[in-house]
């Protein structure tokens, strides 16, 4: 069980496997949300799966060229019927969302001819911008309303890659292209067969190819061989933080704690005060109840990197399983009130925390009450639950009338 999973709600994976499916649906919008839902989870909550994030990044990436794409097919009907004030709207809409120079200069072109003074007329678009016949138009462009091909979808997922990694991605050969395309896709048995055809293609070179594979093995369950391939990579190059992550994840899910310990203590002079090691030492340390080992590394983490959320969520975790209720309330409340000076928005599971503290101490406030209110609408998964708490709040207070409203409100919830 990874970072704050115990109360961090629906995971970055179930998020990921949300997208994936409006994804295949065609719903490319709510695929974009629930990838970006994904990546805020990872960072607020999953510190130990930032590895996940630069996956998510790259199908952000995709749905929006998807997103761009739609929009473009859209806005080229409604200028064909002449309403060119919608269409305008929607040629800007795909504009900002594209990073495709080529279909940019498709929509600014589409775009640029959206005037009213235009006669509609049922020609193709290709006569009414002067275009070259489609017949003319080269093979890199691809048209609008096909399907993306493979050499799109990997120029995009690598688009979001750094230079260097970029480069030597698209040096690794048609079989890596075709199983990074369906890792990304979520199509994770396709992926390994893929991914262990390019390892193999690219033998006794150093390659990046481990990782992914690593990747889609553990989505498949088969750990044995993720590990196999993780622990070869840490062998040539234990500056590997990408591997590092990938490794504990196993370890912790094989309660190998004994292995994470040693990975971690290993790592280079170098990274071994970085946050993220830090990070992954003091959730190995938690997940083996060892919360005394676990409240000094962040504790530790803390004075070297300062009052970082994500250190302060797991410090507070971590009084919270030691028993220290009040201390946890406290970190708590001072992160809450940390991200309300700063006007940024609470998250809500922060605060479910928080009350949930509170509850169980029996702090019955009109603060509670209306941080329980509050949540029925922030958290709606949890809505029976927080309408259960009001009621118990109002029955404590007296005010029977009420405990019996909320109380109706939970039962209903079922």
């Amino acid at each position: 069980m990874g970072l704050f999973r115990i109360f961090s709600g629906k995971s970055p994976e179930a998020h990921e496997q949300r997208g994936d499916d409006c994804i295949k649906s065609g719903a490319f919008g709510d695929a974009r949300i629930e990838y970006e839902k994904a990546v805020c989870k990872i960072e607020k909550h999953f510190p130990e799966k930032a590895h996940l994030a630069s996956r998510l990044n790259e199908k952000i990436l995709k749905a929006n060229e998807s997103l761009a794409r739609t929009h473009l097919e859209n806005a080229n009907s409604l200028a064909e019927i002449g309403d060119f004030r919608e269409a305008r709207d929607l040629y800007a809409l795909a504009g900002e969302l594209t990073r495709d120079e080529a279909l940019r200069a498709k929509i600014d072109a589409r775009m640029a001819s959206a005037h009213e003074d235009r006669v509609p007329s049922r020609k193709p678009l290709t006569e009414d911008l002067h275009l070259p016949h489609p017949e003319a138009v080269s093979d890199d462009i691809p048209d609008e309303f096909s399907d993306d091909s493979d050499d799109e979808i990997f120029s995009i997922l690598c688009h979001a890659l750094s230079p260097e990694t970029e480069d030597a991605y698209r040096g690794y050969g048609d079989a890596f292209m075709r199983g990074y395309i369906a890792l990304n896709r979520g199509e994770f048995k396709a992926a390994e067969k893929e991914l262990t055809r390019a390892l193999e293609e690219n033998a006794g070179k150093h390659t990046q190819i481990p990782l992914e594979l690593a990747t889609a093995c553990i989505h498949i369950k088969d750990y044995n061989r993720a590990r196999g391939l993780l622990e070869t990579v840490i062998a040539e190059h234990p500056g590997e933080v990408r591997a590092c992550h990938l490794l504990c994840e196993i370890y912790w899910e094989t309660r190998d704690y004994a292995h994470a310990n040693r990975l971690l203590a290993e790592v280079p002079g170098e990274l071994r005060k970085d946050l993220s090691i830090l990070l992954l030492k003091g959730e190995t340390r938690y997940q083996e109840q060892a919360f005394e080992a676990a409240e000094l590394i962040f504790r530790e983490a803390m004075t070297i990197h300062g009052s970082d959320e994500i250190v302060s969520r797991a410090l507070a975790k971590t009084l919270e399983a030691k028993g220290e209720t009040d201390a946890a309330r406290e970190m708590y409340a001072e992160i809450i009130n940390r991200c309300t000076s700063c006007q940024k928005a609470v998250d809500p599971f922060l605060k479910r925390r928080y009350a949930e503290l509170c509850f169980n101490t029996g702090q019955y406030s009109t603060k509670l009450l209306d941080i329980y209110l509050g949540l029925t609408q922030e958290d709606p998964a949890n809505r029976a639950l927080y309408y259960r708490r009001i009621a118990t709040i109002y029955k404590e207070r007296g005010e029977m009338g009420e405990s019996r409203r909320f109380d109706a409100f939970a039962e209903n919830i079922r």
